[in-house]
Formats: C-alpha cells, structure tokens, sequence
C-alpha cells in the first residue's frame, strides 16, 4: 500500500534511530545514508497533487522490479552554532 512520502522518510527516521539505541547500547550516529527501491505515484488529491510511495519491507516482497525507482535518503549532522 503506498503512503505519503513524508510518513516513509518519517518511519525509515525512526528505524535508523531505534537500530543507533538498540539492547541499550546507544550510538551516536554522525551521518548515514540508504539507497533503497521504492515504488511511487502520483496521486491528485483535494485539488492538489500528493507523492505516494513505499520501500520493500522485507526479502519476501519479491514483485519489486529491477526497473523500479530508486529512494537515496542521506542524513547528517548539522551544526546549529553561531559563528560570530
């Protein structure tokens, strides 16, 4: 089922997040980056246009092609301090 994709970059977030704090080891994690298939569509909603997507979840969602998009997600540490 294809979701917005402001909820799968939202999900894959908090993924990555519960894998940094995993069995109370917590790891801090500077950056990291994800290339993953994904299937999208385009979908007109309320007047407007909505990107509906999803990645495979698992080794068993075996109908995802070869030709399918590709979702490259990188995140990273952002410095908030001011430099005078």
């Amino acid at each position: 089922m294809l979701r917005d994709l402001c909820t799968v970059l939202e999900d894959l977030h908090q993924g990555l997040l519960a894998a940094a704090g995993q069995a109370g080891n917590a790891v801090r994690i500077a950056q990291a980056e994800m290339t993953l298939p994904m299937d999208c569509a385009l979908v007109l909603q309320g007047g407007g246009c909505v990107l509906r997507a999803d990645v495979a979840r698992n080794a068993a969602d075996t109908d995802w092609l070869p030709s399918r998009s590709r979702l490259v997600v990188h995140w990273g540490e952002m410095p908030t301090e001011v430099f005078s």
